[in-house]
């Protein structure tokens, strides 16, 4: 009898530390989100979108593929000026930050995935956070909004809002 109300017992104690775990988000840590709703190839919506402070672009792309070790995003655009940018990171989903290559705008990111259709992006330069963009996934899936606000390497304040199409599979 003993034996039966200490095993009850520590079911009980295990359940409760896991979902304490759950609930602070601590079971999630590391985990690459394999499932969420950015996965796939965007194309950007020059009509939805809106640029203060920032060259608009004419056109983009940006794809975020799931591999063994992180959230692969590779963006490409062309902006008004017809300067061409072409940057990528390795995002691997446990809050560290991972080096970007080809912006101008930040050298380093940290991405959050709150929920299957939420990504929030901190935007580093010289180990200083310069910005931060939240990219909300619409209930369909076929689109998502990019809404940032940073800082420019020469101070000025830019703020964006992009609408993103899908265009690829996840």
């Amino acid at each position: 009898m003993k034996r039966f109300h200490k095993r009850r017992g520590t079911a009980r104690a295990t359940a409760a530390v896991c979902a304490a775990l759950l609930l602070s988000g601590a079971g999630t840590g590391g985990e690459i989100p394999r499932q969420h709703a950015l996965l796939g190839e965007w194309q950007f919506d020059p009509a939805a979108s809106r640029f203060d402070g920032g060259i608009p672009y004419t056109r983009a792309t940006s794809r975020f593929r799931a591999t063994a070790a992180c959230i692969q995003v590779v963006v490409e655009i062309v902006e008004g000026n017809d300067r061409h940018i072409r940057f990528e990171y390795c995002d691997r989903g446990d809050g560290s930050d991972a080096a970007v290559k080809g912006n101008p705008f930040y050298e380093a990111e940290s991405t959050l995935w709150p929920t299957p259709r939420i990504a929030v992006r901190s935007e580093k330069r010289g180990g200083i956070v310069t910005g931060t963009t939240t990219m909300t996934v619409a209930a369909d899936g076929k689109f998502y909004t990019a809404t940032a606000s940073r800082k420019r390497p020469d101070g000025i304040q830019y703020n964006s809002t992009i609408v993103w199409r899908r265009v690829g599979p996840r």
